[in-house]
């Protein structure tokens, strides 16, 4: 009896095997946590709950709902405004982390020990930074109270800081420039460490002043990687969440909530209403795509222009 041949694998269905085994868990984990529960966060927003029957109806209600309480409910504008400054303040923290990237590629005395200092915040817990810089702005221990009143500052005159409807999330955006620095100088810093050598030195020998070398000549030169930055603090619009709840919590008052924030206080707690939290998660995610598709369009003439 003859003994039937091995199949033998080729070496292209060898290949094709290590590749798809490779994407297995990565494209099983885009399609449960994704497709399935985006495409189920879509479905819920649609349903509501009748109360009398205990069944969920299909219903337009909730989007209803969503544009009666944008002009009946003001924490729904106060988040929105609130996500609008966050994303301004990630504007000033990339030209911030550009100008110190700038400084530190030029080889500034000490820039080692500063590249540490800003880059720390980067690699530790934000629980960690959250609770120092908490502590920080503490009313009764906390150090800058402390130094006001060694100022000459009346204990009645000290500012409440978290507790302030006014300074609460003004202090959460400082705490964002704080911690955010690190990583953008880290990104921009290795971009410029990639810039050719004979151009810069060609500026040098031109004395070109450093402003003008930063924003005419690097710049331009960097743009690709400024502009995934750039674009980065667009969607901090609508995803700024983990720094106000660990710092303010929302509040006082709602003072401090974000769209991110908002949406996450309504599906979770013992009043979660899951539907009318994806039907405006879904609201404005369809308010975010075509302002991100738009600056990301920006962002690509501007790189046209620069040549990249």
């Amino acid at each position: 009896m003859a003994m039937k041949k091995r199949k033998r694998w080729t070496r292209k269905q060898k290949r094709l095997l290590f590749i798809w085994g490779m994407l297995a868990l990565p494209l099983l984990q885009w399609l449960i946590f994704f497709v399935y529960v985006n495409l189920d966060s879509i479905l819920m927003s649609f349903q509501t709950m009748n109360y009398k029957t205990g069944a969920m109806e299909w219903t337009l209600n909730n989007y209803k709902r969503f544009f009666y309480e944008w002009n009946a409910l003001p924490q729904i504008g106060n988040a929105v405004k609130n996500s609008l400054l966050a994303g301004l303040n990630n504007l000033v923290l990339i030209l911030i982390s550009l100008v110190l990237s700038y400084f530190f590629y030029k080889k500034i005395p000490g820039r080692g020990f500063f590249r540490v200092v800003h880059f720390l915040p980067s690699i530790i817990s934000v629980v960690i930074y959250t609770m120092v810089f908490k502590f920080m702005f503490d009313t009764s221990v906390g150090p800058i109270n402390v130094i006001l009143q060694r100022l000459g500052v009346n204990a009645a005159n000290l500012p409440g800081w978290f507790g302030d409807t006014k300074l609460a999330f003004p202090l959460v955006l400082l705490y964002c420039l704080w911690v955010g620095t690190g990583y953008n100088i880290l990104i921009l810093g290795a971009a410029m460490e990639n810039l050719p050598e004979d151009v810069m030195e060609y500026s040098r020998l031109e004395g070109v002043s450093r402003t003008r070398e930063l924003f005419q000549i690097v710049v331009p030169m960097i743009w690709p990687t400024l502009a995934v930055a750039i674009l980065g603090s667009v969607t901090t619009v609508f995803t700024l969440f983990i720094q106000v709840d660990l710092l303010t919590e929302g509040g006082p008052g709602g003072a401090s909530q974000t769209i991110a924030y908002l949406v996450n206080g309504l599906i979770k707690g013992a009043n979660a209403d899951l539907e009318w939290g994806a039907a405006m998660g879904l609201c404005f995610t369809i308010a975010a795509a075509p302002c991100i598709v738009v600056i990301k369009k920006l962002l690509d003439k501007i790189g046209e222009h620069f040549g990249c």
